[in-house]
């Protein structure tokens, strides 16, 4: 996290290098663009050879100014990522969870960064002699899988006794100053929940309610991110149920290729910082997520959100109000759009799988799902209304960075569940809603779908997927999403001052700059240097890792200078 600090005084001098080292975590392909419609683009374009010139200028013109430094990341120096891998027939018919575990190896983490895994859920494991006949808890460290627990029999990994567990004994034996969670399989959206268990019923799954009683059981850790490397369960509905247990929520809105996750480059990266910036974790996670898809033969449309918890709740209630003002239009068609699983890839034998995936009845290995965004039904039904500007500033406030691979989509980031004609997923609905707190009158009102006239009258997206570009446009009128929940505000006049020195384009917009509301401050990582903008002071700087030495620019000589000397 950044944070602003009193005046520069010679005692920081030594500091400063250990503040800013996470410069290093960032890749050298972390400047490229990796897909459309990233949250926040509400910055200046930076040209590099510009800053160059200045920089050298004033250091060889012995040219200092005393100003405040920043920090970059917190001063945490150790963390715990659990991991809830249910293997399932993931692992028995392509071994997609041993890739994974090979990827987090890779990273080369474990020694700043605890790696705590639990394994169950299927049938036949196919590397690392993880045993299907009981469930297992490992480490990884030193560049092993290391077997903590064994012989803890056929745990349900649909049942919140063995998720409270697993958080309880992670806890104490791994404790650390930040935690971050993740579940590992299928996903069946937020009524039917996660995880298709090989040992248990098709039936049986982990539903958002009983996720939201296990972490209630273990409310003395707070979560950085939890995360879901699982198809289709970004909604309204998961982050609401998650909100009192974590900061932000990462997850996919779509179907997940075979590749889900990429898990060696962020998790290098976190062991190399564990203070680093939890936005920037976050964007690390999805923007390797969304580079693997667009390069990588098994990859496929994705997308995936870092989501700021704290807003669930207005978003649930700006949500209620719109969709209650637009009920008559919302059961004349059908506003939710087929989506179709993807497949899952191992390097061979790949069609020969695809036909024998999803073979089973469970609910979560669903090979269709009908996603309703709900910004995209706000653009297409009522937009203007002040309940509609109210819902859209709730998840311009929510959405804290969004990815999408360079397609055609109509996604954008969030959904909501609405059951057409299905009063079988209705009924499951009332059941999982009334546990994590939805009132009695939406839920009677969702109640509506199932018989409304519009059930097979399917609203035509096509329009809004070829126009909508991203959550860029809705900064000058919603802001950015960095006010811990709130929303609306739009407390300064944006990039323009910047123009001419960085060559905005028309707009004054440009990608890839992300916005930390714990910290207040803008950062870019672009051509090799990192770039931070702090708008309470309107000062820019940048970092220089050749040197080890950070440069803000001064409006007055246009010129850019040490922070210290």
């Amino acid at each position: 996290m950044f944070k602003a600090i009193k005046r520069a005084a010679v005692a920081f001098l030594a500091i400063l290098g250990i503040l800013f080292i996470f410069v290093m975590l960032w890749p050298e392909d972390e400047a490229s663009k990796v897909g459309e419609g990233s949250a926040q683009e509400t910055s200046p374009t930076v040209s590099d050879s510009s800053v160059e010139t200045s920089a050298e200028a004033s250091t060889d013109a012995g040219l200092t100014r005393e100003i405040d430094p920043i920090y970059v990341g917190s001063e945490a120096k150790s963390a715990t990522v659990m991991i809830y891998m249910n293997g399932s027939d993931l692992e028995t018919q392509s071994g997609e969870a041993s890739t994974d575990i090979s990827e987090m190896i890779a990273s080369g983490i474990g020694n700043n960064v605890n790696v705590v895994i639990q394994t169950m859920g299927t049938k036949k494991w196919q590397s690392y002699g993880i045993s299907a006949k009981t469930a297992q808890t490992y480490s990884i460290k030193d560049g092993k899988l290391n077997l903590v627990r064994d012989d803890l029999g056929q745990l349900d990994s649909t049942s919140a006794d063995t998720l409270s567990e697993f958080i309880d004994f992670s806890k104490r034996n791994y404790p650390a100053e930040r935690y971050i969670f993740l579940f590992w399989n299928h996903g069946g959206g937020p009524v039917y929940g996660f995880g298709y268990d090989e040992w248990q019923g098709e039936d049986d799954s982990l539903t958002i309610d009983e996720m939201s009683s296990a972490f209630a059981a273990n409310s003395d850790v707070h979560f950085d991110i939890i995360g879901m490397d699982c198809c289709i369960m970004a909604s309204l509905e998961t982050c609401y149920a998650l909100a009192p247990y974590c900061k932000y929520a990462l997850l996919s809105e779509d179907f997940e290729s075979g590749l889900g996750w990429s898990y060696t480059g962020w998790m290098r990266d976190f062991e190399e910082n564990p203070g680093i910036s939890t936005t920037l974790l976050g964007k690390y996670i999805i923007d390797s997520i969304i580079s693997d898809n667009e390069s990588d033969a098994g990859g496929d449309s994705a997308c995936m959100g870092l989501f700021n918890t704290a807003t669930a709740s207005s978003l649930y209630d700006t949500w209620k109000a719109w969709a209650y003002k637009n009920e008559t239009e919302l059961l004349k068609n059908n506003y939710s759009k087929k989506h179709k699983a993807k497949g899952r890839h191992n390097g061979k034998g790949f069609w020969d799988y695809f036909d024998s995936w999803m073979s089973d009845d469970s609910d979560v290995t669903l090979s269709d799902y009908y996603i309703s965004d709900v910004l995209a039904m706000v653009e297409n039904i009522d937009n203007n209304s002040e309940e509609a500007k109210a819902l859209t500033a709730a998840l311009k406030a929510s959405v804290a960075y969004y990815g999408h691979t360079s397609d055609k989509n109509e996604l954008t980031g969030l959904a909501v569940s609405l059951p057409y004609g299905d009063d079988y997923f209705y009924d499951k609905l009332c059941d999982v809603y009334g546990q994590i707190g939805f009132d009695s009158e939406y839920i009677n009102w969702l109640g509506k779908f199932v018989s409304s006239h519009g059930n097979s009258n399917y609203y035509d997206y096509d329009d809004f997927s070829d126009h909508w570009s991203g959550w860029g446009g809705y900064e000058e009128d919603y802001g950015w999403n960095g006010y811990g929940g709130g929303y609306g505000q739009y407390s300064w006049d944006g990039w323009s001052d910047w123009d001419d020195d960085y060559g905005c384009d028309d707009e004054g917009y440009a990608d890839d700059w992300v916005y930390d509301y714990e910290s207040e401050l803008w950062y870019l990582y672009e051509g090799g240097t990192l770039y931070l903008y702090d708008d309470e002071t309107n000062t820019m700087y940048y970092y220089d890792e050749d040197t080890d030495e950070i440069y803000y620019y001064d409006d007055d000589t246009e010129e850019w200078y040490l922070t210290e000397e």
